[in-house]
């Protein structure tokens, strides 16, 4: 009975499996016989799990003749888990990614150019369902951001200074997780919550990804509706798929609530919205300022506090927007287009 099975089967690709939450179809080893069956929910401990064998199989009912003996020549598919997992901060070739830098960051070219290409690679990571692999990741990127980044903060900062330019889809994440790690340490938040605080920087957009919002000019083309569903959508992923913490899920469904009521998905106000939420909300606005991605236009660093101060607590947690405001120099006047380069 197992020949006839294996008879009429297909591969199965890791990429295709971490597309599914819940299996479509039963799974089978060439040797093992039955590993899951159809119904079950596709944890990333399962995911884990099924890597560990050569080749998966499920049945193939609308082909009678045997098509893994086309796909099993070794081909890029199969070899995809070890060119995408196989990489390292220290073996990443800054030469092998173009991108924008800030010529007068605190942070040499060559790390702000490896940070966001490491980061990258992280996403990729995590958009092909490889999440044990990708979180791992992530925090090895925090404690980078915390030696690469923090330690040339000075007392007297310049916001400016520690931003990353270029792509927003790299550049908002890691910004919003430097400053909202800088609140945390500010507050005496503890070492732990200050990294918790980072993660959930660098995962509050996460949602984005499952409705194609990554990049710089999507959000022109989707209606208000499709936009705020990111928040949904990212707590979800980071509480079922990724299976973090209440605390770091919270982050992508409340950083855009406001403190009056006014934000969304739920209009949660005051001291309702976690104060993880309230920290990534001043940095997530003042980035996206800064990006010029909101309905109005700032130039320099100096524009960009001074809007804020004039959004005030109607937004803003006071606790959390004067900390921010007071970690940085008012003064800071250079035009964000003049340090591209």
């Amino acid at each position: 009975m197992k020949s006839d099975i294996i008879l009429y089967m297909r591969i199965v690709t890791p990429k295709e499996l971490s597309s599914y939450k819940v299996l479509p179809f039963d799974l089978y080893s060439e040797n093992k016989g039955k590993i899951l069956e159809a119904g079950e929910v596709l944890t990333p401990g399962k995911l884990i799990m099924l890597k560990n064998y050569i080749k998966i199989y499920t049945e193939d009912f609308n082909n009678e003749e045997n098509p893994s003996d086309e796909k099993t020549s070794g081909g890029s598919e199969d070899n995809v888990p070890s060119q995408v997992l196989n990489f390292s901060y220290e073996g990443l070739d800054p030469t092998d990614f173009e991108t924008v830098i800030n010529k007068d960051a605190y942070v040499k070219m060559e790390t702000q150019v490896r940070i966001k290409y490491f980061y990258k690679r992280i996403l990729d990571l995590l958009i092909q369902g490889y999440y044990e692999e990708g979180l791992l990741k992530l925090s090895t990127l925090i404690g980078i951001l915390k030696t690469e980044v923090y330690k040339q903060v000075h007392r007297s900062s310049k916001g400016s200074k520690i931003r990353f330019l270029g792509e927003y889809e790299l550049c908002h994440p890691l910004n919003v997780a430097v400053i909202s790690g800088l609140i945390a340490q500010k507050l005496e938040f503890s070492s732990m919550s200050v990294d918790q605080v980072i993660l959930a920087g660098l995962l509050h957009d996460i949602g984005k990804l499952k409705i194609n919002l990554v990049d710089s000019q999507a959000l022109l083309t989707m209606n208000e509706d499709e936009v705020k569903e990111h928040t949904i959508l990212g707590y979800k992923m980071i509480k079922e798929e990724f299976e973090l913490s209440e605390e770091i899920a919270k982050v992508a469904l409340e950083h855009h609530e406001n403190n009056d009521g006014s934000g969304y998905p739920k209009g949660l106000s005051s001291d309702y919205i976690s104060e993880y939420s309230q920290i990534i909300n001043v940095a997530n606005y003042y980035d996206n300022l800064a990006f010029n991605r909101t309905h109005t236009l700032i130039m320099n660093n100096k524009e960009a506090l001074r809007t804020m101060l004039e959004v005030g607590t109607k937004r803003f947690s006071a606790k959390m927007l004067y900390t921010f405001i007071h970690m940085f120099n008012y003064d800071d006047s250079k035009d964000f287009n003049d340090m591209v380069v």
